[in-house]
């Protein structure tokens, strides 16, 4: 199974290539902009593909193996604001719980959804918060990173980025949440990989 959280070019154009390359048995995706201009790609991909498709929506379950779950958190019944106008807060957000080890995977949401899963969400807490937007200012509220109390963070973020993620503010949240030892970003430390056992969690980065 893949995830396209939305179709904004970072996160839907590296998946062309992992559908072109592999063999992808189910694609879980969000609301999508049909006049966006990665969906004609996105569109011709699929119709080639013979991946089955599935819309993602709150409260949906995902069962990978025993004992390895995938709830489905965002995008709402109700679309926040709708996905031409706000494809971010319509992101698919997941939790991916392992026995005593979860992660949660927050796409490019910002503070509406993050204080609407706060308020009437399931329980988000969660051993790794992949930190939404790429550290962008219009997210991570202390509201929202002291519902999940996050063991480590995970900032994906590309190195030298025009948008000047992660911004200060927000990486001195996750410092007081958690310990600047546990922020982990794709732009210093390189590719990380998590392994865990279902109690214990490991990591290891490129760098």
């Amino acid at each position: 199974m893949v995830v396209l959280t939305h179709l904004d070019s970072d996160h839907s154009r590296g998946l062309l290539e992992v559908l072109d390359r592999y063999r992808v048995g189910s694609v879980l995706f969000g609301p999508q902009d049909v006049k966006g201009a990665m969906y004609p790609q996105w569109r011709s991909m699929m119709d080639r593909e013979d991946a089955v498709e599935v819309l993602a929506q709150t409260g949906q379950q995902v069962i990978l193996e025993p004992g390895v779950m995938l709830q489905v958190l965002n995008p709402p019944e109700q679309s926040a604001g709708g996905p031409i106008h706000d494809p971010n807060n319509n992101g698919v957000v997941l939790k991916l719980t392992y026995g005593e080890v979860s992660f949660l995977l927050t796409a490019d949401i910002e503070s509406p959804t993050e204080n609407r899963l706060v308020r009437s969400g399931p329980a988000l807490n969660s051993t790794v918060l992949k930190v939404a937007h790429h550290g962008s200012r219009t997210s991570t509220t202390p509201a929202f990173l002291a519902s999940v109390g996050p063991s480590v963070g995970v900032i994906s973020v590309g190195a030298t980025n025009s948008f000047g993620h992660p911004v200060p503010e927000v990486l001195e949240r996750l410092k007081e949440a958690m310990g600047e030892g546990a922020i982990l970003r794709t732009d210093r430390d390189g590719t990380i990989e998590f392994i865990s056992d279902g109690q214990t969690l490991w990591f290891k980065t490129e760098r």
